[in-house]
């Protein structure tokens, strides 16, 4: 960014101070002909970092990374201006920009032509048609703005419509998008839990009516195990991946935890509701290592977490006498 006259002036007027012949320079009027020289080589020097500045913004490559700063630039409701050669939004203040600002979260991926695997026997029809199947060469942002108490809703239809024709009017030409906003997936996980019985309840109280399984015996309003898998998936990073093998690693961290076992997860994965059991411990396939969710997040609401918690007691416990 370009320094301004002024501070130009001044670096200039620090380092005549270090140069003991030029200490006959000593007016301080304005009109002063060393001063008037000393603003003139300020202000070409600033006009050529201005230069400089706006060359370097034009010629800029437009990676993934601008195209994720121009998603998290949009403004809503304001149009673009062709300045400068390129399309720019009007002059507003932070407050204004900030009240504008739809777009929270952005992540970008892109598949490549090369991702395609090809056979020499292949025609140049088929891999035209595999290359357009798959979106090949396609820039997909997944969009998301915040909504009540900081949780990742999907832009409303004009707000994705706007948005859509925004960055179809600033992208290269040529390149293909492919935005995506939908509401976040359901996840569903399914956990046996082994618990120490002096730190946490295995099971429920039933002389009292009601069920404390999973909760601390110390803080009855605290159940740790839950309370662990929804801050894990809320604190997911936008795209991220759902890894279960970190999710059972903080479990496994929690004090009166004795074996976490993972029984399944299942994920909604797009807007049709289809299912897709990523974690299933009871058939013979491999399991997912990790899982990214179609909409870029999870909806915490519309979670299902199903958890059995048993008391851990290896010595008495017969089913681990082998």
């Amino acid at each position: 960014m370009a320094r301004t006259i002024a501070e130009i002036q001044q670096e200039i007027l620090l380092e005549k101070e270090k140069h003991s012949e030029l200490s006959v320079l000593t007016s301080t009027s304005k009109t002063a002909i060393w001063r008037l020289w000393v603003y003139i080589v300020a202000t070409a020097i600033w006009l050529h970092e201005k230069i400089v500045d706006k060359n370097a913004l034009l010629s800029r490559p437009h990676t993934l990374f601008w195209y994720k700063e121009q998603a998290l630039n949009f403004l809503y409701g304001v149009d673009l201006e062709w300045r400068d050669g390129y399309f720019q939004y009007p002059k507003l203040s932070k407050e204004k920009i900030e009240e504008l600002s739809v777009v929270k979260y952005c992540a970008i991926s892109e598949r490549l032509f090369e991702d395609i695997e090809t056979s020499n026997t292949e025609s140049l029809s088929n891999i035209i048609s595999e290359y357009y199947y798959n979106q090949v060469g396609v820039l997909t942002l997944k969009v998301a703005k915040e909504g009540e108490g900081g949780n990742r809703i999907p832009l409303e239809g004009i707000e994705l419509r706007a948005f859509k024709a925004y960055m179809n009017q600033i992208k290269d030409a040529g390149t293909q998008l492919r935005i995506v906003s939908n509401k976040g997936n359901a996840i569903a996980i399914e956990l046996e839990v082994f618990v120490d019985p002096l730190l946490i309840y295995p099971g429920s109280d039933s002389s009292k009516g009601i069920s404390n399984s999973g909760k601390s015996l110390s803080n009855l309003s605290v159940e740790p195990v839950k309370d662990t898998i929804e801050e894990y998936l809320s604190t997911l990073e936008f795209n991220g991946a759902f890894v279960p093998t970190y999710l059972i690693d903080k479990i496994q961290q929690i004090p009166g935890i004795e074996l976490p076992i993972l029984r399944s997860v299942i994920i909604d994965s797009d807007e049709t509701g289809r299912r897709e059991v990523v974690y299933n411990d009871i058939d013979s396939k491999s399991e997912s290592p990790f899982f990214v969710p179609s909409s870029g997040y999870f909806d915490l609401e519309k979670s299902d977490l199903k958890i059995t918690y048993k008391a851990y007691n290896l010595q008495t416990n017969p089913n681990f006498n082998i």
